[in-house]
């Protein structure tokens, strides 16, 4: 089986002087959370429509393993000190625990109503659920594998990032627009952020002090000061952002749109976007291994992860529109076909309309 994209091996990217997909490897269906522990050169996938977890080696971009879990499984968070990986099983309601090296599973933890999304603290050894229909969250011990307590959220409670260096959790609230933050040691809520409708996914940037939330429904990323909670802006990216992550090394974020199979590139002091990626369809979240400058991207649409060598670097120019789009409609008169009847422009001024241009050959 050929994972190559012959449609990347253009001269530019022999060149060196672009990105270059690599390799798109068929995972199974509805693959949504991409995680990779770079050191065992292994990255492991959430398809939520196979109920699976599946894991990659990184250097050949094949699977090597694949393990069952709970029903429509979503995020993936890996804890290294154990080497175990946990899936929330959105339609099981649990957290099925695993072992990274063979897929064996270990646990199945009972926590909130449709668990859509996951934090993780490594130092306080703690994993976290964002239960969305019961607007909790949940949080597990990662040794012991027993729930410890639940943090009130709100209805929508989804994917969490988790400020190590401040032991804060941040929850986004997908039905409510907001973020929950709370203390990663006490479980005790700390406040609310409000943010544009639909926010899917956040992430830490710890080199700038941010935290990222992609709003699915209006094609932004907010950003939010960590220390403060104080909402700094947005960035506009393309249709339905779902998914990211961070390259604070490159000072680079990666924004997955679903709603458009491309990846957006935004430089983090800035806050623009330098490129964008082509991927597969419906891409759903993504992780960077440093070892080999790839982006992995899954594709939930696609049954796909895409391999994106340096993915730091533009590709092709994106087609140019043409000149006139954006432009006022200029003004004409024209009869009408039916009556002889002298129509304008004017006419359908402040209105919205279509216009069916053809030749009468």
């Amino acid at each position: 089986m050929d994972h190559r994209d012959p449609a990347a091996q253009g001269p530019a990217c022999s060149a060196g002087l672009a990105h270059r997909v690599r390799a798109h490897c068929p995972v199974g269906k509805g693959p949504e959370a991409v995680v990779v522990d770079a050191p065992r050169r292994r990255a492991f996938v959430a398809c939520s429509r196979s109920d699976a977890v599946v894991a990659l080696d990184l250097d050949t971009a094949r699977p090597v393993w694949r393990a069952d879990v709970g029903r429509e499984p979503i995020p993936l968070v890996l804890d290294r000190p154990t080497g175990r990986l946990f899936s929330a099983d959105a339609r099981s309601d649990t957290v099925t625990v695993l072992d990274s090296a063979t897929g064996t599973r270990l646990a199945q933890i009972p926590v909130g109503c449709y668990p859509a999304g996951l934090g993780h603290h490594p130092g306080l050894r703690r994993v976290f659920s964002g239960n969305t229909a019961d607007g909790t969250i949940t949080a597990v011990d990662a040794d012991r594998l027993e729930v410890v307590g639940t943090v009130p959220a709100e209805l929508g409670a989804g994917s969490i990032a988790v400020d190590t260096r401040r032991d804060r959790g941040w929850c986004a609230n997908f039905m409510t627009g907001s973020v929950t933050s709370f203390d990663a040691a006490s479980l005790r809520p700390l406040g609310r952020t409000a943010v544009r409708e639909g926010p899917c996914k956040a992430v830490v940037d710890p080199a700038r002090g941010d935290l990222y939330v992609a709003s699915s429904l209006h094609g932004t990323v907010s950003r939010i000061r960590l220390d403060t909670g104080a909402l700094l802006g947005e960035l506009p990216v393309e249709r339905a952002p779902v998914g990211m992550c961070v390259d604070d090394v490159r000072g680079l974020l990666y924004v997955c749109n679903r709603g458009a199979g491309t990846v957006s590139v935004l430089d983090t002091a800035t806050g623009r976007e330098t490129h964008r990626i082509m991927v597969g369809n419906a891409p759903g979240d993504c992780a960077l291994d440093p070892v080999s400058d790839t982006l992995l991207v899954s594709n939930a649409g696609s049954g796909t992860v895409t391999f994106v060598h340096r993915p730091w670097l533009p590709g092709p120019p994106p087609p140019t529109s043409h000149p006139l789009v954006g432009r006022r409609l200029p003004g004409f008169a024209l009869p009408d076909l039916s009556d002889g009847r002298i129509r304008t422009s004017r006419e359908w001024a402040e209105k919205k309309y279509v216009i069916n241009f053809f030749a009468s050959w």
